[in-house]
Order: structure tokens, then C-alpha cells, then sequence
């Protein structure tokens, strides 16, 4: 039996009649969720699906016999969690099988209900594919394995703020150093407020340094706890910012090692998006192709349709030339016939008008 979550974060904002979930590989097939946040054509009610990917790159008779379960999970009470079980026989026809009616869409929109908790959702699948014909090893299925390990990772990924962004230094406006104990004190109270970044700076860590040496002379300015303080900063102070510097260095092998992996991170989105175009082109293609196969296959119908055709007005045919050659030999004998009819009576003709003749000569 194998796992999957899906969460859909912001869903009040998502504005899509049918959502997808990332997907997910269970015995060789890719699979995903498909759910439709108001309803396929469901009376107030959410729809929820289980399907196949790229159904349309396996063989024409394939199939997959599964059993699963979808769950909306309860995030406030695991027990009042909605789980449904089933089993379908997914194939080029139907490969996408699941619950029109999943759930009522004013159960799943209630505020105290625990299904929609921070804008948040969360639908786990379980499935078991009992008996399925072995899709086919190709290059499509390994780029298509390659890409669902690359989106996985980029959705896994924490979005941490690089050093670039929170590295920035501000320029402090200091007041005229004059050695006076009302200076000292008024650069102190503005250095003192700073980060260790900003203090680092040599003429803020030299202007603390100048102020913390007059105002140890000056103590009287201070509460007991500040005196106490101020004493305290002057003799650790210079070791405060020799520990922080040290630390900065390290840090800069953490942030030189953040931005490869941010450039890292750059390439594979960049790459996740070529496949994904390089998908979509494939998908048109996949359509004109059906398209194509459409109008092929009306092709071949008129082809047969005119071969029978040809069979049938060649049975015609030799039936009218079987007609016409026994015609056409009757029509021989009867010429015969008449021909020698023809001869005998001009011969007749002949003999009887020599007969005339001879009377007047």
C-alpha cells in the first residue's frame, strides 16, 4: 500500500474550476489527484480524483486494477477525518476514478469544521494495484521520473532568505565626537541600538571604543545596573567584536555555499520549466496526432467502403460480361444465319431477273 499528501495551501485564492496534484510514481505509472473546489457538475458538493498521468503514452490496451482510498483529512479531529474507499480498473477509457460528490461544500468551507484550517487542506491517497500490465521502459517514462523528483524537490524546499538579502548594512549618522560626557553619552545610546553588523564598521567600533572610555570617568550619568553595565561593555566589548568577526568569516563560507545553491536552485527551476514547455508542446502534438489518427481512420473506413464497393461492381460486371459474351455470340450466329439468308436471296433475285431478261431479248 503506498502514501500520498497532497496540501493546497491559500485554497480560498486559488480561482481554478479543477486542480492537479503533484505526481507520483506507484508501480511504474505516474499518478495524481485531481480535485474540483467547486464540484464537476456536483449539486454543492467537492469532487475528488484519482487518476493516471500521461495515459495517453501507454499502450492502447492498457490497464491497471487498484484499490484506494481518499481521505480530507481533519486537522482539528483526526477521527472526524472523511475517507473513502474504492476499487476501478483504470484503462484508456476511464483513467481518472474517484467521487463526484465527494463532500458538501458548506461541511468543507465551515470554519470550526477542521477541514479547511489556515487556508489549508490536506488530502492523503492510499493506493494498491492489485493486478496491471507492465507500462513500457522508455525515455519518456525516465524523463518523466527525472521531472517528478526534480518538482518534489523544489516544493520540499524551504524559501530562506539568502545572505545577499539580509546582509545590509546601514550607515549611522554620529554625532561630532567633542569628549564630552553628554556626547558620549548621546553616541552610546545610538551605537547601542545596532546591530553587530553595523558596529563592526572600524569608525562605529572606534566611536563606541571613545564613548565607553568617557563615560567610565562620567558613571554618575547612570543608574547603578547601567554604570555597572558600561563598565562591564568597555573591558569586553573589543573581545565581543574580535568573536563576531570570527564568526563572520565562517559565515562567509555558509553564504558562498548558499549562493552556488541558489544558483543551483535557479538551473533546476529553469529546467523544470523547459520540461514542462517541452510537455505542453508534446501534449499538442499528442491532440493534432489524435486528430490526425481521427482522420486516418475515416480514411481507412473510405477505403474499405470503396474496396467493398469495387468487389461488388466487379460481381456486377463479370455477370453483364458473361451477358454480353453469349449476346454478343448469338449475335454472330444470327449474322451468319443472315448473311447466308442475304446470299441465297440475291442469288434468287439474280437467277429470276435473268429469267426476264432472256422474255425480251
Amino acid at each position: 500500500m503506498s502514501k500520498f499528501t497532497w496540501r493546497i495551501e491559500n485554497f480560498s485564492k486559488l480561482d481554478a474550476k479543477k486542480l492537479f496534484s503533484v505526481a507520483f510514481i506507484v508501480n511504474d505509472y505516474q499518478w495524481r489527484l485531481s480535485l474540483y473546489p467547486k464540484g464537476n457538475n456536483a449539486d454543492r458538493h467537492l469532487s475528488l480524483y484519482l487518476g493516471v498521468v500521461r495515459s495517453s503514452a501507454l499502450p492502447d490496451d492498457w490497464s491497471i486494477k487498484a484499490k484506494f482510498s481518499l481521505a480530507l483529512i481533519n486537522q482539528i479531529d483526526r477521527n472526524k477525518t472523511i475517507k473513502k474507499d474504492t476499487e476501478h480498473t483504470f484503462n484508456s477509457q476511464e483513467s481518472y476514478w474517484g467521487f463526484t460528490k465527494y463532500t458538501r461544500l458548506d461541511q468543507f468551507h465551515d470554519k470550526t469544521g477542521g477541514f479547511l484550517v489556515g487556508d489549508t487542506c490536506l488530502i492523503e491517497a492510499e493506493l494498491f494495484v492489485t493486478d496491471a500490465s507492465s507500462p513500457k521502459k522508455d525515455l519518456d517514462s525516465s524523463a518523466d521520473s527525472m521531472y517528478i523528483q526534480a518538482q518534489s524537490l523544489l516544493d520540499s524546499l524551504p524559501k530562506i532568505q539568502s545572505a545577499s538579502e539580509t546582509n545590509v548594512t546601514t550607515t549611522l549618522e554620529m554625532p561630532m565626537f567633542k569628549g564630552h560626557a553628554t556626547y558620549a553619552k548621546e553616541i552610546l545610546d545610538k551605537l547601542i541600538s545596532s546591530s553587530l553588523d553595523d558596529l563592526a564598521d572600524p569608525k562605529h567600533e572606534s566611536a563606541m571604543m571613545q564613548s565607553l572610555s568617557t563615560l567610565a570617568d562620567n558613571l554618575s550619568l547612570f543608574s547603578d545596573v547601567q554604570a555597572k553595565a558600561v563598565k562591564d561593555l568597555k573591558a569586553t566589548y573589543p573581545q565581543i567584536m574580535q568573536e563576531w568577526r570570527d564568526s563572520r568569516q565562517v559565515k562567509k563560507g555558509s553564504d558562498h555555499l548558499w549562493t552556488t545553491f541558489e544558483k543551483t536552485k535557479s538551473l533546476l527551476e529553469g529546467l523544470v520549466k523547459t520540461y514542462e514547455a517541452i510537455e505542453t508542446k508534446l501534449k499538442d502534438l499528442d491532440d493534432k496526432k489524435k486528430e490526425v489518427k481521427t482522420e486516418l481512420e475515416g480514411v481507412k473506413s473510405r477505403i474499405q467502403q470503396l474496396k467493398e464497393e469495387r468487389v461488388e461492381v466487379s460481381e456486377q460486371t463479370k455477370v453483364v460480361c458473361s451477358l454480353a459474351k453469349d449476346l454478343f455470340s448469338k449475335v454472330e450466329e444470327e449474322e451468319v444465319e443472315v448473311d447466308c439468308a442475304k446470299r441465297k436471296l440475291e442469288q434468287s433475285l439474280k437467277e429470276k431477273w435473268a429469267s426476264i431478261r432472256q422474255l425480251f431479248a
